[in-house]
């Protein structure tokens, strides 16, 4: 038995919350104190939901699922959805699984699924992308087309102003692009996103919720 503030890992490992925050920068922004910043997460996970409510999937995997504070949002608006989450941190699947009994999570790689094709309706990703090095982003929508039967709703920093927001609260000034994330390696325009999504989609829709860019695109034939 878990003692309290403690989680079990994707590995039966047990972590207390203090020390995974210590470690986890995603676990810190979305249980920031600041007002502003608490606001335009919340606004971007109801854009999020949104999207998703209206595809009406039965399955849904979230790949990249970190902490699961975005797949909480969704079995708040889908208590029945069959959700799994996958991380490749063990720890934050960990997190996830222990605040939401209802759903899977496990430690594994969004550029190599250990899922067979067609297992889920939809899958999502959420501020993953950018950070994946070399062809990680490719191999992962590959992924996603893989394992999706019916559609993908994706998202990423909306550049510039994702990094020119940061740099003008005087956050990541040193770092190049200024501004950005210092574990950030792809930046994308909307319209640039929009492409790199089509190359195995049809997007259908592109939009977002500032300063982050949301993608639905379904499978070619499936409008």
């Amino acid at each position: 038995m878990a003692e309290p503030g403690q989680v079990g890992t994707a590995t039966g490992r047990q972590i207390t919350l203090s020390d995974h925050a210590r470690v986890s920068s995603n676990y810190r922004k979305h249980t920031t104190a600041n007002p502003i910043q608490r606001a335009l997460i919340e606004r971007f996970h109801r854009t999020i939901a949104d999207r998703v409510v209206a595809l009406a999937p039965e399955s849904f995997l979230d790949a990249g699922c970190g902490e699961g504070f975005v797949a909480q949002v969704l079995l708040e608006r889908l208590p029945a959805l069959d959700l799994t989450g996958i991380d490749f941190s063990a720890d934050a699947a960990g997190v996830a699984q222990a605040k939401l009994a209802g759903a899977r999570f496990q430690a594994g790689d969004v550029t190599g699924l250990p899922f067979p094709d067609g297992t889920f309706d939809v899958v999502g990703c959420f501020e993953v992308l950018e950070h994946l090095r070399g062809d990680g982003p490719e191999q992962a929508l590959v992924e996603f087309a893989r394992v999706a039967r019916r559609a993908v709703v994706l998202s990423v920093p909306h550049e510039p102003f994702f990094s020119l927001a940061n740099a003008a609260r005087g956050k990541n000034l040193g770092v190049r692009p200024r501004g950005s994330d210092p574990d950030h390696v792809n930046f994308w325009g909307r319209r640039e996103f929009a492409a790199f999504v089509g190359q195995r989609f049809d997007v259908t829709w592109l939009g977002g919720s500032f300063p982050w860019t949301v993608c639905v695109a379904t499978k070619p034939g499936d409008r």
